[in-house]
């Protein structure tokens, strides 16, 4: 499981109710602030993305299985590089999170990771990019990938 946490002040009300996004309310403690759950294993995952200077949900990755979009939930920063992406004319995007989850840990992110939006007819979807693991990232969550984060390194 992977996913992310953004902080509930930070997202429109327009975009929770458009999104129907009020489940995935939580907080971590009575008193800590309330944050928007963005799991990959949620039943339509949606993530944040800054776009055009704004706000907005997109669809993460791609589950159709009658889509010609790649079918998974991540874009290899190496296969984005080596141009395999090209066709899909992909536009880089940021992604705000204010913590992200792993294999079930949870971990601080300062800036936000960085992702693609690739198009489909008139369905846009985000792909967040992702690279080899540093060795402490690859220790906290046993995974080899970890996402590109914008600004720092774990």
């Amino acid at each position: 499981m992977f996913g992310i946490s953004l902080l509930r002040r930070e997202v429109p009300d327009e975009l929770i109710t458009r999104h129907q996004l009020r489940g995935r309310i939580t907080r971590r403690t009575k008193e800590a602030d309330e944050e928007l759950l963005f799991l990959d294993q949620h039943c339509v995952p949606v993530l944040p993305v800054w776009k055009d200077g704004q706000l907005q949900i997109f669809a993460w990755g791609n589950r159709n299985p009658g889509s010609r979009l790649p079918h998974t939930n991540w874009c290899l920063i190496d296969s984005l590089k080596e141009g395999r992406w090209e066709w899909l004319h992909p536009v880089e995007v940021c992604i705000p999170a204010s913590y992200a989850c792993d294999r079930g840990v949870w971990y601080l992110v300062t800036e936000g990771m960085r992702g693609i939006i690739v198009e489909e007819g008139n369905r846009q979807v985000v792909y967040p990019l992702s690279q080899q693991a540093t060795h402490y990232y690859e220790v906290m969550t046993r995974n080899r990938r970890m996402p590109v984060f914008l600004g720092e390194t774990i």
